[in-house]
């Protein structure tokens, strides 16, 4: 026998609370699916503007983040001279040794703080990412507690503005310019100097990665082959576009989960 409509609705109004609450949990559930859905695609988004297609990342073996991977000075000295890799104006090769770190930095929406990705590296690292300019300031100088903070990090940090001082690892860093390029990854990182970032860190020898630029495209290949078949080396290379498409896909994935969690 089919159940009246009237009877529903009155039992809707006489079980408010429970109707209420119900309705409360299916609006919460649809707005943290739309929230990460946001997420991930502003995520998406961002790194689908970053990378070079004649830039390779070399991670130690079995690493698949610059968060996690170790990369000693040695192995860079026999990295930055194999055939194929791009030099600069100053004739040297356009390879860079990098030191990759977070902070937590606390601003006005999050007193507790966020995390924000800290990234020494050497002149060549700057030279060779030509979509990113100095909008305002400078760049740091070697061996100093100089740092050129992104676009991004400005707008979120008050702290974060020319002229201030940060606080991490062992001293206080002096902003010194700010760098925009374009909504990509980078406008939300912070810049030093590697030796001067890494020895604050005490990770003097051991780093985080390389970063290096073929001469063409047909070059690419046969670096990263070289790369990860040199067994002095103990290292796996791709391209900078590749490794931002895995960042992507490990959003996807976590994404994923926290859907079918909810």
């Amino acid at each position: 026998m089919r159940i009246p409509l009237s009877y529903n609705l009155r039992n809707l109004v006489v079980r408010k609370t429970t109707t209420l609450m119900t309705a409360l949990g299916i609006a919460l559930t649809v707005a943290v699916l739309l929230a990460i859905l946001a997420l991930v695609d502003g995520l998406k988004a961002t790194l689908s503007t970053s990378g070079d297609p004649l830039h390779l990342i070399v991670l130690r073996k079995g690493s698949d983040s610059e968060i996690v991977s170790n990369f000693a000075r040695a192995q860079f000295q026999d990295l930055k001279f194999k055939p194929g890799i791009a030099t600069g104006k100053d004739g040297q090769p356009l390879a860079s040794l990098e030191m990759v770190t977070v902070i937590n930095l606390a601003n006005v929406d999050n007193p507790n703080g966020t995390n924000v990705t800290i990234r020494g590296l050497q002149p060549a690292g700057i030279e060779m990412r030509r979509n990113v300019r100095l909008a305002s300031g400078r760049w740091f100088n070697q061996g100093q507690r100089e740092i050129v903070v992104g676009k991004s990090v400005v707008q979120r940090f008050p702290d974060a503005q020319v002229g201030k001082t940060i606080t991490f690892a062992r001293g206080a860093w002096t902003v010194v310019g700010v760098m925009d390029c374009g909504r990509c990854a980078v406008d939300s990182e912070i810049w030093g100097d590697v030796n001067q970032v890494s020895a604050d860190y005490q990770r003097v020898e051991v780093l985080s990665e390389a970063v290096v630029q073929a001469t063409d495209e047909v070059a690419v290949k046969a670096l990263i082959n070289d790369i990860d078949a040199d067994q002095r080396l103990n290292m796996h290379a791709m391209s900078e576009k590749e490794y931002f498409e895995l960042q992507t896909a490990s959003g996807r994935r976590s994404s994923s989960s926290e859907s079918s969690w909810q």
